[in-house]
């Protein structure tokens, strides 16, 4: 029974090793999401949220070229001036620019937003104005320099096929692990129910022991 008192124990350790090799396939997993639809031009979303790659010095020193931007999707009455926004551009909607709000115009039910680069002087062809509501993507949330260094260096590098086959390397991995903890889950119910059995089949005879004991000593007393 000790033996098996162990065993939740040793399964214990055996998820908490497990666990990094599921998340780090899941990041690695994601981080490929991200490179694809970036390579491709189009939008990789993971949980409400898109990444973008900057690739001007048009919102310099906020966003630096190379960060990665997250862009939250929301309802764009819920942008207001001064909001950084990722939007199509209305003459080609394959190019997808990421700028300050500045101005905001309503026209019945629908709003029209002109925007302006933090780096750019207010040049006419530095502004976007007057473009409606369909062609935002989202609102700006946040930045990371280091994830843009690390989508950068895989896209210069070439080297998406590593990063698959680590992830499934580490998968591999992992389903062994859990293969593993499977059976040993197995293996101890059954050492669970052999100590059961046994422990019946000690009782049963201690019974039948004492009852010839009980028999003999009523022979000896008639």
């Amino acid at each position: 029974m000790e033996a098996f008192m162990r065993q939740p124990k040793n399964i214990l350790k055996k998820i908490i090793t497990i666990l990094p090799y599921i998340f780090f396939a899941i990041t690695l997993f994601l981080i490929i999401q991200i490179v694809v639809a970036l390579s491709n031009k189009t939008v990789p979303s993971v949980f409400g949220y898109s990444v973008f790659s900057v690739e001007s010095p048009s919102m310099e020193p906020t966003y630096m070229t190379g960060d990665l931007v997250f862009v939250k999707m929301i309802e764009t009455d819920e942008i207001m001036e001064g909001d950084v926004i990722t939007f199509r551009r209305s003459d080609k909607p394959e190019i997808i620019i990421t700028h300050r709000v500045v101005d905001i115009q309503e026209s019945g039910d629908i709003r029209f937003f002109t925007t302006l680069g933090d780096n750019n002087h207010g040049l006419i062809n530095d502004w976007e104005t007057d473009f409606s509501e369909d062609l935002i993507i989202g609102k700006v949330s946040g930045k990371s320099t280091f994830l843009g260094k690390l989508y950068n260096g895989i896209v210069a590098g070439g080297i998406n096929i590593v990063y698959g086959g680590a992830i499934f390397i580490f998968m591999v991995i992992a389903i062994a692990e859990i293969l593993n903890i499977t059976r040993e889950i197995k293996l101890a119910r059954n050492k669970e129910l052999i100590d059961v059995k046994a422990k019946l089949v000690e009782e049963e005879l201690q019974r039948l022991q004492k009852e010839i004991l009980e028999n003999q000593q009523n022979n000896l007393k008639e």
